[in-house]
């Protein structure tokens, strides 16, 4: 009896981890299932010290809540119009936040996330239907 248990909780064991193990990501795929052509992220953001990564997540946000907003507006949902270049992201980013104490930032983040949520409202349903999202 004592082996049917160990078989028995071996297999559930070995079969829940199966199927887990097609919801976890591997390292390997970072192709994005949404316009895979998109623009690479700048590699300062990439490989921003630990200490300053507050910074790449405001222009991460800010880039994010950028494209959300242009396919809320336009009614378009196109790769160029939801993934643009990071170009006027990073620009205004060190034109207005680049002096921006931490708690500052932290500030301006809640605001991005804030605009880009209520963007994806509108887009999202628009960019499912395109098969863009």
């Amino acid at each position: 009896m004592q082996r049917i248990f160990i078989f028995a909780t071996a297999l559930m064991i070995s079969l829940s981890s199966t199927a887990l193990a097609q919801f976890v990501p591997t390292l390997g795929e970072n192709t994005p299932r949404a316009c895979p052509q998109q623009p690479q992220e700048p590699d300062w953001i990439a490989n921003i010290d630990i200490r300053e990564a507050h910074k790449g997540n405001l222009v991460q946000l800010m880039y994010r809540a950028q494209g959300l907003e242009a396919v809320a507006t336009n009614n378009d949902c196109s790769c160029e119009t939801r993934f643009p270049s990071w170009e006027a992201a990073q620009q205004y980013y060190y034109e207005h936040y680049a002096g921006l104490e931490r708690w500052e930032v932290l500030e301006k983040i809640d605001e991005y996330r804030r605009a880009a949520n209520a963007h994806r409202k509108v887009a999202q349903p628009m960019c499912e239907q395109q098969g863009n999202w």
